[in-house]
């Protein structure tokens, strides 16, 4: 039987929880967001506990860590809010087709300059390999020079 001391620290491991570098969460979630029938947070949060209680800690409580959510707002969640903030936005290819046919700048994007590097290019060191048919044309060279000398 879990204490409450110990559905507390899953609640906290669960806040904890890096679903952001998770790979194999972030693709099944990325078509349930596609869809936003529903509130985005809510529809995220119960993908959250679901994927948590199927494949990270299946004795998780998803109904009393939603209990002690409401009741216990922590500052952690803010903290992490801030973080996301900092973040640039996840869009769907759709929103990205939309975004370049209307010309708008997609955010997190780094532009790069249209210039060569100005500065002095380096001396090669080595001779350049010969080509497949430079190989060919000495190969050729070659024989015409011994056939010649067997002649002679």
């Amino acid at each position: 039987m879990t204490t409450v001391n110990d559905n507390i620290t899953k609640f906290k491991q669960f806040d904890q929880y890096d679903f952001d570098k998770d790979s194999q969460f972030q693709s099944g979630v990325a078509s349930l967001l596609n869809n936003k029938q529903e509130n985005e947070a809510d529809l995220l949060l119960r993908a959250k506990l679901f994927y948590y209680t199927k494949v990270v800690d299946t004795s998780f409580n998803a109904d009393a860590y939603k209990t002690w959510k409401n009741e216990n707002q922590e500052p952690v969640n803010e903290q992490r809010d801030d973080a996301d903030v900092d973040k640039p936005p996840r869009f769907t290819f759709q929103e990205l087709v939309d975004m370049i046919e209307k010309g708008i700048e997609i955010p997190g994007i780094k532009q790069i300059p249209n210039v060569l590097n100005e500065g002095t290019p380096s001396e090669a060191k080595m001779t350049a390999r010969p080509k497949p048919w430079e190989i060919n044309k000495q190969q050729q060279q070659e024989q015409e020079v011994a056939a010649e000398e067997a002649t002679a």
